[in-house]
């Protein structure tokens, strides 16, 4: 495509993928996909009527999907592996698969993909945690995580970038020292515990002699930067200035991303969105501006959003036309609001695929 301009697909995700396997094959960076999740459940848009404002508005629900499968967890991974299999075919050699379930299936996925993308090329299973109250039950214990199992179509040429989420009380608490650079941790430089083998040199700096972590030329260098602490009984640490930090290195367990509320600025009323919040950190970590990013089964269109805000190209796909319909007023509010015109196009796409 010499001149791009992003796409939403009308129409079953599995003929759009093979509409897109010649002009695409091996050039998307990053799919994201909140498939069915084989909840048994019917799904709606919730859409409040514009009435007398003196007066509670009603509520009118909208049918969008329908996650009940008569041919039970069979039929539901019949349906899944061809659009995985094609998904795996668009993908850059760099690029990644991020699979967003939950405990009904998540194993039998995990299982799946690793047959199509190889165990090897099996990245991590981020848990989000989605709801702050879960539902009582009366056996087992209440849900509140989502997973999304990432895999790379090459590990050896995949990589994330480090992020960060905001300093919370927990995280500020060692910055206890402060001196005219502001405030500080401690962080050893000695070894202790099990980095304090038996075979470790030890050798002495400024009067100590110790098994360091580190070369004398770096503990020099971080003395004459002021960045070394002395203790009252001669022991030396490398202070960590708060300034200098981005914040706390994000890991698997995704707890600061606040679910969808219905008092959320961006609830829209469709049953399974997503946080923006939470597609801008996927999108951030595995891409680059204009790199290609997909959704499949892209529903409220939070995938699309987020690649617009950050500056990527992106295509997504819905079987459901009102999630399309949605999707287009979301972006049409957009551009009202940042005064601008995006470029992008809908196809209809035939559904000849079956379910």
């Amino acid at each position: 495509m010499e001149q791009w301009s992003n796409c939403i697909f009308l129409g079953e995700c599995l003929a759009a993928m093979k509409h897109l396997e010649n002009s695409l094959q091996e050039q998307i960076q990053l799919i994201y996909i909140d498939p069915p999740f084989f909840s048994g459940t019917d799904y709606t848009l919730k859409e409040k009527s514009e009435g007398d404002p003196s007066a509670a508005p009603e509520l009118k629900e909208t049918p969008i999907f329908s996650d009940k499968w008569e041919g039970g967890l069979r039929e539901y991974l019949a349906f899944m592996r061809p659009r995985l299999e094609k998904m795996h075919a668009l993908l850059k050699s760099s690029g990644s698969l991020w699979v967003h379930v939950d405990f009904h299936v998540a194993h039998y996925l995990k299982v799946m993909l690793d047959e199509i993308f190889g165990y090897e090329n099996f990245v991590n299973q981020i848990v989000w945690k989605r709801t702050n109250s879960p539902k009582s039950q009366t056996s087992g214990f209440g849900n509140q995580h989502d997973l999304l199992l990432l895999y790379a179509k090459d590990h050896t040429e995949f990589s994330t970038e480090t992020v960060y989420r905001k300093h919370d009380e927990r995280s500020l608490r060692p910055y206890s020292y402060e001196d005219d650079r502001g405030r500080f941790r401690l962080i050893e430089i000695e070894a202790h515990g099990i980095q304090r083998t038996e075979g470790r040199k030890q050798f002495e700096w400024r009067g100590r002699r110790a098994p360091y972590l580190y070369s004398e030329d770096t503990l020099e260098k971080w003395w004459k930067q002021g960045r070394i602490y002395t203790s009252r009984n001669g022991r030396y640490s490398k202070k960590q200035y708060l300034s200098e930090r981005k914040g706390v290195p994000v890991s698997d367990l995704w707890i600061d991303i606040s679910p969808i509320q219905g008092s959320s600025a961006e609830y829209t009323g469709f049953s399974t969105q997503k946080p923006l919040a939470l597609l801008s950190r996927i999108i951030e970590s595995a891409t680059r501006p204009a790199d290609l990013v997909a959704d499949f089964f892209v529903g409220s269109g939070t995938t699309a959003i987020a690649a617009e805000k950050l500056g990527r190209r992106w295509i997504v796909c819905d079987s459901q036309e009102v999630a399309v319909d949605l999707l287009l007023k979301r972006l049409r509010d957009m551009e009202r609001d940042q005064k601008t015109e995006y470029k992008y196009t809908v196809l209809n796409i035939e559904d000849d695929t079956g379910r």
